[in-house]
């Protein structure tokens, strides 16, 4: 091993995917308890928001949309009925207030409030 190998630590940081905002958006996420221990990726263009996130695999899904989006309806329930996604964790941004959709599997963190009756209509059945 040379010394420059030696010193050199590899961490690799858990991927955090933003759908619906661009790096703007960090001011609003970033503070968010646990959020720097994130590598943080954005949409590519001409993924759709589903295919992203199949593909990618992330650790954490922050979607960010207005509260009459249905297509972010549409992806949250498509996330929610696939086994392949459903145990990853969303936080959603809907109209600047984060509400986490966390599968029961993960550990609840304090300060973002979860699922409410603001995203009822979101809800997969």
């Amino acid at each position: 091993m040379t010394p420059l190998q030696a010193g050199t630590t590899s961490t690799v940081l858990p991927q955090a995917l933003v759908i619906g905002a661009g790096p703007e958006a960090l001011t609003t996420i970033a503070p968010l308890p646990g959020f720097n221990r994130f590598r943080v990726d954005f949409l590519d263009k001409g993924l759709t928001p589903y295919v992203a996130i199949r593909q990618r695999r992330p650790d954490l899904v922050v979607l960010c949309f207005a509260p009459d989006d249905e297509e972010a309806c549409q992806v949250l329930q498509m996330l929610q009925l696939d086994p392949a996604t459903r145990r990853i964790p969303i936080l959603a941004y809907i109209a600047g207030e984060p509400y986490a959709i966390i599968s029961g599997e993960w550990p609840r963190t304090n300060g973002i409030p979860s699922a409410s009756s603001s995203l009822e209509h979101c809800t997969a059945r």
